[in-house]
């Protein structure tokens, strides 16, 4: 009796974290842009009361989110909010106060989603950030994750090192037909191991396991 309590009661348990994760919410990282899940871009009340006027969205997206980060970022400059585009600098937050210009309290915004809001966004918010501030993804990282919850897989946090190393240009040409070298290297190691699995990258929900 008792193992089959403690079994209902560990399902219990994953079930309540799981209906935590689904729940809409969103949370500002900096001035101008949010960081969410898919359950909030539905939501027109969060959507208003943050003043959301772009969303990024993720909830399809493939292996390879490094060949579209120069094109977000790019949509993000360009739908960004004046208290995002003068931003210096990571904010340093204090306890007290902060004034409608450091918080973007009356700034439109930008919110950027996947299912959950754990891997996908926050892989291109730390893109973004990193590209606009040019800083290492640990650091971005670091300070993402003292705002919310964020765990970018193996894989994405790889494509972020990628794009450290190229510095935030993937493509040799404007063309962009020659590769850098790092994001060759990249492009042919993911596709040996989705050779291995069958795989050809253009699956919607592809295995976290990459």
């Amino acid at each position: 009796m008792g193992e089959k309590e403690t079994g209902e009661n560990a399902q219990k348990n994953r079930n309540k974290k799981w209906k935590m994760a689904y729940k809409a919410r969103m949370r500002q990282i900096v001035p101008g842009l949010f960081l969410g899940n898919v359950e909030a871009s539905y939501k027109r009340e969060m959507l208003q009361e943050n003043r959301i006027n772009a969303i990024v969205s993720l909830t399809d997206a493939q292996w390879d989110l490094l060949v579209h980060m120069s094109d977000t970022c790019d949509f993000i400059d360009q739908m960004a909010s004046p208290v995002l585009s003068s931003l210096p600098a990571l904010p340093i937050e204090c306890k007290h106060e902060l004034n409608d210009e450091q918080s973007g309290a009356d700034s439109e915004a930008i919110s950027i989603h996947c299912d959950l809001g754990i891997s996908r966004s926050p892989t291109i918010m730390i893109a973004y950030l990193m590209r606009k501030l040019n800083m290492q993804q640990a650091d971005v990282l670091n300070f993402v994750q003292t705002k919310q919850k964020a765990k970018p897989s193996s894989n994405r946090t790889r494509q972020l090192q990628v794009w450290e190393d190229v510095e935030f240009h993937l493509w040799e040409n404007e063309e962009r037909t020659i590769p850098k070298p790092a994001y060759k290297a990249f492009m042919e190691h993911v596709a040996a191991l989705l050779r291995q699995k069958g795989l050809t990258g253009n699956e919607s929900l592809a295995p976290q396991s990459l």
